[in-house]
């Protein structure tokens, strides 16, 4: 029996039912969660995941321009680009590390245990070991195959004619960015624009080109053409550097320049630097002394004070004036000679170098008309050049002169100038007394090597008329037939110049130790073609600029007859009188071309003709002894000639094999030094050494 409100009886518990419907909800929501997080990657993300993948498997690989080249006045290479190859190393997969640094260390003359001390410093996979070797030169980096060891090809600067002019063209640094010299001021210009080209990975990470891949051409640089004569160039450098040593001096400087366009024909500064080797240069030697140096310029600046009187028509050559015997008292102090006169032409007291005449005549022109010409002859201005770091040089104004200044200024004291403001000075002098303004960029190429932009020559100003310009060469031609300037006579040929030796000034005081020893002319004096300066920093076996600098001034003269624009007369004169020296022919044979040639131009030889690749043949013979300026010849071997076999014996081994691997050969060797016989089986090449 029932009652009428029966309920209905509760279910008994089911536990698989109930893990079935967790397991249903739980399933549910990672679905949700997977289809959620599908649609944030594929549609919301979608984009940023596939740029992430296709990263994974392509590479955007680097193109880099070339800097573009530089040339000289004749448009001869000066600097090139060249490929070489850098090392770095895994320390996890390197098997020899003791061969692969030995060879390092021979190429680089780094220590090999510099090398290991890097490797063992490092925490991460990639070591830099060395930079831009040329393999051409060391061979043997080419035969290394240790897994660890990294390769990687990159432009490097090419120097053709080894340090000279280094200086003006300036260095790179790694990434091959201008630092110094033109390659910094016309970085923009050189550097070009890198490209890229995409590139596939594969599985295992290998690089791999794509079918039609996305690619960006490298633009390389333009180039520049100097006004530098390289031959003139690297006989200054020479000359200086022997007239340096010779005069016991600190350093130097020589710069020539053509006065009618301005054009800096040679612009050198002892010492010097190699940019091959920039481990071993100072900021001293990389230092362009003829703009950054600045120093009083003694009895050079007589020309200018002549000229401000003879222009003003307050003097003329022939008026007599008293010398007083060597000896004038002043305000504050005594002006003395080194070469006493009494009273004598105005033309014989600049050739004799007068201070106290000087002096003197200085009172017959204002203050403020003075100071004109100094500052119209380019003192106490920046002259413009295009090469980085001149400085203006110190030059009062008429407010500030005293009661001396204008006396002691006439010869050369109480201002300060550069070498290139001097010589620029007498070069307005040479032009008839116009000025240029000096440059050494010619003009702008492309890559190419055709002229795109010409420099034209600019004219800053007329500084003194045609006839006292000629009325002061006459003058100075004195200086050098008659006066101090002695030293830089060349028989038959006429040049105006004028010594200048001053007292520097230490802590103050002028230094009876310390001078400035200086010769400044221009030549042939009735058509000048070259203004050139030659100073001297505190020489020691002599302070005048008549014994110690005008030498020098000569033998350039003499050596570089061939360079300049001369008429064949004036040519036969300078020749006729240089004095004929003579070196050893080195042994070249087994280097790269323009490896040669710089060497050989290093020594004052010529080579007419260069190419590149292995040298292995040369005219005239090494060890013979010939004159400087002889005309070297070669014969090189092109790269990979697989038909030639050439002679290597008689040669050192790595020169032996260098030629060989040049022409295709396969090289066995047998003993070491130099090879004894070789024979040839097909393109193998056993060589014999003892």
């Amino acid at each position: 029996m029932s009652s009428g409100n029966d309920q209905p009886l509760p279910q008994p518990y089911d536990p698989i039912r109930w893990k079935a419907s967790l397991l249903l909800v739980l399933f549910s929501l990672a679905l949700l969660t997977v289809l959620g997080r599908l649609f944030w990657v594929q549609v919301v993300q979608g984009n940023a995941y596939r740029e992430l993948a296709r990263k994974q498997y392509e590479s955007r690989v680097l193109l880099r321009a070339e800097r573009g080249k530089i040339y000289d006045r004749q448009m001869r290479d000066i600097a090139t680009m060249m490929q070489t190859t850098s090392f770095a190393v895994d320390p996890q997969m390197i098997r020899d590390p003791a061969k692969c640094f030995q060879l390092l260390s021979q190429a680089t003359g780094v220590p090999a245990s510099t090398y290991f001390d890097l490797m063992k410093r490092s925490e991460g996979r990639f070591v830099w070991l060395a930079r831009g070797i040329n393999t051409v030169v060391y061979p043997d980096l080419d035969t290394l195959s240790d897994p660890g060891l990294i390769r990687l090809r990159e432009p490097k600067r090419n120097f053709v004619y080894g340090p000279v002019a280094s200086q003006i063209i300036g260095v790179t640094n790694v990434d091959n960015t201008g630092v110094s010299g033109l390659e910094v001021s016309y970085d923009s210009l050189l550097k070009g624009q890198s490209g890229f080209v995409v590139m596939q990975r594969d599985g295992r990470g290998r690089l791999r080109p794509g079918v039609n891949p996305e690619r960006q051409a490298a633009r390389n640089g333009n180039g520049l053409q100097l006004t530098i004569d390289v031959d003139m160039q690297r006989v200054a450098e020479q000359e200086l550097a022997r007239g340096v040593r010779e005069s016991g001096a600190v350093s130097g400087t020589v710069i020539a320049i053509e006065p009618s366009t301005g054009d800096v024909v040679a612009m050198a500064s002892y010492p010097s630097f190699d940019p091959s080797r920039l481990d071993k240069a100072s900021s001293e030697s990389m230092r362009i002394r003829g703009i950054t140096d600045q120093y009083e310029p003694g009895s050079t600046m007589k020309a200018v004070t002549a000229a401000a009187l003879i222009e003003e028509k307050k003097i003329k050559p022939t008026d007599m004036v008293d010398g007083k015997n060597g000896k004038l008292a002043i305000r504050d102090g005594v002006v003395v000679d080194d070469h006493p006169v009494g009273r004598v032409a105005f033309a014989t007291a600049l050739e004799q170098s007068s201070n106290v005449v000087f002096a003197q005549v200085s009172t017959m022109i204002p203050d403020h008309v003075y100071y004109k010409y100094v500052r119209d002859f380019g003192f106490g201005i920046p002259v413009g050049i295009d090469l980085p770091g001149e400085v203006r040089g110190v030059l009062k104004r008429p407010h500030e002169f005293d009661a001396t200044t204008k006396t002691y200024m006439s010869f050369g004291y109480q201002l300060a100038a550069t070498a290139l403001q001097i010589v620029n000075a007498y070069a307005t002098i040479a032009n008839g007394g116009v000025m240029m303004q000096p440059r050494v960029v010619k003009a702008i190429t492309t890559a190419e090597g055709s002229i795109e932009h010409e420099v034209k020559p600019q004219v800053i100003r007329r500084v003194i008329s045609a006839e006292t310009a000629r009325t002061l060469t006459d003058m100075l031609v004195g200086v050098v037939e008659r006066g101090t300037g002695s030293e830089a006579k060349i028989s038959g040929v006429r040049i105006a110049g004028k010594t200048g030796t001053a007292q520097q000034l230490e802590d103050g005081l002028y230094s009876k130790k310390a001078y400035t020893a200086s010769f400044v002319g221009f030549y042939p004096a009735d058509q000048p073609r070259i203004a050139m300066i030659v100073m001297l920093d505190r020489p020691s076996t002599s302070i005048y600029g008549g014994t110690a600098a005008a030498p020098i001034f000569r033998r350039i003269v003499q050596k570089t007859m061939t360079t300049l624009v001369l008429d064949g007369e004036t040519r036969e004169k300078i020749a006729a009188s240089a004095q004929a020296d003579s070196v050893i022919m080195p042994d070249v044979r087994g280097v790269d071309g323009l490896v040669a040639d710089s060497v050989l131009h290093r020594l004052g030889l010529h080579v007419d003709h260069v190419e590149q690749g292995i040298v292995v043949v040369q005219h005239p013979a090494a060890g013979s002894k010939v004159e400087r300026g002889t005309n070297v010849t070669f014969t090189v071997q092109p790269p990979r000639q697989q038909q030639a076999r050439p002679n290597v014996i008689g040669l050192p081994l790595r020169r032996a094999i260098t030629i060989l691997h040049a022409a295709g050969a396969e090289v066995r060797v047998q003993g070491s030094g130099k090879v004894r016989s070789q024979t040839w089986n097909g393109a193998v090449c056993t060589v014999l050494c003892e």
